[in-house]
């Protein structure tokens, strides 16, 4: 089996047309076991996907089947950001990212598209925050500025929280934020204390978690991994409002190759951190941990020996229920998600999917979507077996890339 990444980048046989970058008319899906009852309508999904030629697209797809937005992207999407008022999403590029594209959900169109700013990269992901979004980014000049000289009041709140960083190198983490109400325009960033700033979120107590994947890259050769023996991850809480740092967490230091990847939010702000082993391929550290706030260290959840083996050293993406409750943490290297309970950190069992990465939340708790490089989407649950969910072009063709948005 192809690897996600390299499968991705390949135009497979068979060729597939390019869908209408506008809204698009209703399709449903072909055979299923079970069709989705009608009360589930509400609930869409945003990803990035790729189609048999190579050419990218962001894709908004229900769960009976209809496809409401498929656009072309200019270079490969990863995660996406939705906004509070649930009228706008944002997709960021991949790392090494040049762009972000803004999509008008009501009327399934994109709306613009921005470049990174100069002498940063997108890592993938955002998420907005009060009428703020924020971006995990990288430093790739040096001499860059730090702020934007436009939003003298944004920075003036920086400088006086003492968390300005004019001494940032390259490969350096920041967090950049950006303006809705005035056209996405950046007004400034703040450090993310780390480097390698992955998945971001945002807490229900105001404050930002982030993710440092603790890995160092060079402009030059921006998917090569410089510091794998003396890599650093963190889990950072920063200030929405200032940038201020609240906490900074790591793992023991036999564990310093895990790199912090992926988070979801939980019931009572609980965070849910998937990573990704940079360390002997023989080795089996543990990928899943769990940070309740106030607690002082990070928690790594028991999986069955077999399980943690057929991760493969490697979870993609997470994800938590509606109820809070349940999460599940994706491995598209070993072609499976297993289900957390959060309140223990118990094991609730697996789901196989090959090459499955993308994780939402389903329409009902204890249930989650899930999507894979091969083109399959399903419905799943920790106590049965999933529903395959299969329809027509772009559905049954498209390679769906990390991850998966919830739109409802």
């Amino acid at each position: 089996m192809l690897g996600r990444r390299r499968f991705l980048g390949l135009g497979a046989g068979a060729a597939l047309g390019s869908l209408a970058s506008a809204a698009l008319p209703p399709r449903a899906f072909g055979a299923t076991t079970a069709a989705p009852r009608p009360d589930v309508a509400g609930h869409s999904y945003l990803s990035a996907r790729a189609d048999a030629r190579g050419q990218y697209h962001a894709t908004r797809f229900d769960l009976h089947g209809r496809v409401m937005l498929d656009h072309p992207l200019p270079g490969r999407g990863h995660g996406s950001a939705l906004h509070p008022e649930g009228h706008e999403a944002v997709m960021f590029s991949r790392r090494p990212g040049t762009f972000l594209m803004v999509f008008d959900l009501q009327a399934n169109r994109p709306r613009l598209q921005l470049p990174a700013a100069p002498g940063r990269i997108f890592n993938g992901h955002g998420v907005f925050a009060g009428t703020l979004l924020y971006a995990t980014e990288s430093v790739t000049h040096a001499s860059a500025s730090t702020t934007a000289d436009n939003a003298p009041a944004f920075q003036t709140a920086h400088v006086r929280q003492g968390v300005e960083a004019p001494g940032l190198a390259v490969g350096d983490g920041v967090i950049g934020v950006y303006d809705p109400r005035a056209g996405y325009r950046r007004i400034g960033e703040f450090p993310s204390h780390g480097l390698d700033p992955h998945d971001i979120r945002a807490m229900r107590s105001g404050a930002l978690v982030v993710a440092n994947g603790g890995l160092l890259n060079h402009p030059d050769a921006p998917r090569l991994k410089l510091n794998v023996d003396s890599m650093a991850p963190t889990l950072v809480y920063l200030d929405a409002a200032t940038g201020r740092l609240l906490g900074q967490y790591a793992l023991a230091p036999e564990h310093h190759q895990l790199s912090i990847r992926h988070l979801a939010i939980g019931e009572h702000d609980s965070v849910v951190v998937a990573m990704q082993y940079e360390g002997p391929s023989t080795d089996r550290p543990p990928l899943i941990a769990l940070h309740a706030p106030a607690s002082a260290t990070l928690t790594l959840p028991e999986l069955p020996d077999a399980v943690l083996a057929g991760l493969r050293n490697y979870c993609g993406s997470a994800a938590v229920d509606t109820s809070g409750r349940i999460a599940g943490i994706s491995s598209p290297r070993g072609g499976r998600t297993v289900f957390i309970d959060l309140a223990d950190g118990r094991w609730l069992g697996e789901c196989p999917l090959a090459d499955g990465c993308g994780i939402a939340a389903g329409p009902e708790a204890g249930s989650f979507i899930l999507s894979s490089g091969l083109g399959t989407v399903l419905l799943a649950r920790p106590d049965g077996p999933p529903q395959r969910l299969s329809g027509p072009p772009p559905m049954e063709l498209s390679h769906w890339d990390n991850h998966l948005t919830l739109i409802a």
